[in-house]
């Protein structure tokens, strides 16, 4: 049974209503207009933890190619510019190992989320959140005091990096924790929509900002330093604003039979209904009953049964999934857009990585709706066609016209269309349909799994990019395309072999599919709604 349902033929005495449904059960199931409008304003909240956690991703590529930065952190030269009037110039550049040392942030951004684990088992969700908030802002603004010239300012930015990446792995795992508690199972499919909108939008504000500030003169610290800021007034008031919600009820019950007063206050605060109603009473009993069984569960499974013979296909096609994404470009076009554009020759590589973030949040919009209707593995497959084909024709013409003229155009264009479908289809169907790989029983295990291994390619992908693209090492400039191209090939053709339709089904049901042995390849939506159907009737036949 899922949180906010409930059947007729439950026993009396644990839900305590008699058929027909009351008003009470509607409301109960999050349709109210009163319990939408709760929770809507609680998935917009998520919404912007989202925001603040993709801000920071946004802006620290773009402000790699600041002249204000690469003076606070990089080598200095000055040479004359014109020997007959002695003007001297400044040029100062930042090593690719500086320029790699970026991508320590998606390790500690995972060494957050697993830390949530343990923070939030003490202070609650809402404390997890506040805690995420409290280190991005000390690593804010540390990172503001640096810079100024000192020997091992770099090392110190690098530190205050990190803390404030700790911050943000808090802040991620913990919002997303607290959503799926808090929001009915009918209005969870609305509320990752938002989310991932809600990320989109960080990188865009994100690339606004440092448009906006790369305006500034290059001898100006605040260059660079303004978006950093920006993240201390949105912290604030993501951490004191989170107290207009109320607690988890999971988490309330929890800790035990001394917090049940509490739970029901924060159910009727989110479903608009009595405390003492009998569907809180029914919501409570089901929480307090998936509760038993999971420590029941818990008991009777490891972390190493996910690597056994009859596990490790879907361990190993989790991963996939989201090593998948890692690889297959986003940390490329994200982080170092500007870079690769600046290297490119393109005058305002800040505008059109505005562009960039734009098309991402289009597509963003529309992905909700193709995972939903036209399927995970779909989704995903498409994805991957029109992303290689996109990286190949970008390279292909940049290397048919030469770098000049019209071969800029086209990059930017097909760096737009990437974006895009990006958006559209790998980000939302990616995190959705790793999860929906493990069984019911080891699913925490299974996706703890996952995170680690995406955050350790996402390290390896952010870290290897400045060397491909730097003069001195790779020099690939647009024939970067390529590599990605085979990259997505490669990646689109193991999605195709080993990762099975999941749309439509229960997590039951999907277990069902992997123990059938059925192929993935002969998986389909179609197929998925005749098994979803045959189930509704067999359940109203009950």
């Amino acid at each position: 049974m899922t949180l906010g349902k409930y059947h007729d033929d439950e026993e009396p005495e644990k839900v305590d209503i008699t058929p027909p449904p009351s008003d009470d059960e509607s409301d109960a199931r999050g349709n109210s207009p009163e319990s939408v409008g709760a929770m809507l304003r609680l998935t917009l909240w998520i919404a912007f933890a989202a925001w603040i956690f993709n801000f920071d991703h946004g802006y620290t590529g773009a402000i790699l190619i600041m002249p204000s930065y690469k003076k606070a952190f990089g080598t200095c030269t000055t040479h004359l510019l014109n020997p007959s009037t002695g003007a001297i110039v400044e040029h100062c550049t930042i090593t690719p190992i500086q320029q790699s040392l970026i991508s320590l942030n998606y390790l500690f951004t995972g060494i957050g989320g697993g830390l949530s684990g343990v923070t939030g088992r003490y202070t609650g969700r809402r404390g997890g959140i506040q805690i995420g908030c409290l280190l991005a802002i000390i690593g804010a603004a540390g990172m503001l005091g640096t810079g100024a010239g000192q020997a091992g300012s770099f090392t110190h930015y690098m530190i205050c990096k990190c803390i404030s990446a700790v911050g943000l792995g808090q802040l991620s795992a913990s919002s997303l924790t607290y959503s799926s508690e808090c929001i009915v199972a009918s209005k969870r499919g609305v509320s990752l929509g938002l989310y991932n909108i809600g990320l989109a939008l960080g990188n865009v504000a994100s690339s606004a900002v440092c448009a906006g500030s790369a305006q500034l003169e290059p001898h100006n610290n605040w260059q660079w330093k303004t978006p950093i800021l920006c993240q201390i007034p949105m912290g604030i008031l993501l951490g004191a604003g989170i107290l207009m919600f109320p607690e988890s009820p999971r988490w309330l019950l929890n800790q035990g039979e001394g917090k049940e007063k509490d739970a029901r206050r924060a159910l009727s605060i989110l479903y608009r209904i009595s405390p003492s109603s009998s569907a809180i009473t029914s919501q409570i009993e089901e929480i307090k009953n998936h509760i038993k069984a999971e420590r029941m569960i818990a008991a009777s499974t490891s972390w190493f049964q996910i690597y056994q013979k009859k596990q490790i296909r879907r361990t190993c096609t989790s991963a996939l999934i989201m090593v998948g994404m890692s690889i297959t470009g986003i940390q490329f076009v994200q982080p170092y857009a500007t870079t690769f554009l600046r290297g490119v020759g393109i005058s305002n590589p800040y505008l059109i990585n505005v562009i960039i973030g734009l098309c991402i949040l289009g597509g963003s919009c529309l992905g909700p709706f193709a995972v939903e209707y036209g399927g995970r593995r779909l989704s995903i497959l498409g994805g991957y066609s029109a992303m290689a084909a996109c990286m190949l024709t970008l390279s292909s013409v940049s290397t048919a016209l030469g770098p000049e003229g019209a071969s800029k155009m086209v990059i930017v264009v097909l760096l737009s269309l990437w974006s895009f479908v990006f958006g559209g289809t790998i980000a939302p169907s990616a995190g959705l349909a790793s999860v929906e790989m493990h069984s019911v029983s080891l699913r925490t295990y299974g996706q703890a799994n996952t995170t680690i291994l995406y955050g350790l390619f996402s390290f390896g992908a952010t870290f290897w990019t400045p060397y491909m693209l730097d003069p001195a090492h790779g020099n690939m400039g647009p024939n970067v395309g390529y590599f990605y191209a085979a990259v997505t090939v490669v990646i689109a053709c193991l999605v195709f072999v080993l990762v099975p339709e999941t749309a439509a089904l229960t997590l039951e049901q999907i277990d069902d599919v992997f123990n059938s042995g059925v192929r993935p390849w002969k998986t389909s939506m179609t197929e998925n709604k005749a098994i979803a159907r045959a189930r509704i009737q067999a359940l109203s036949g009950e």
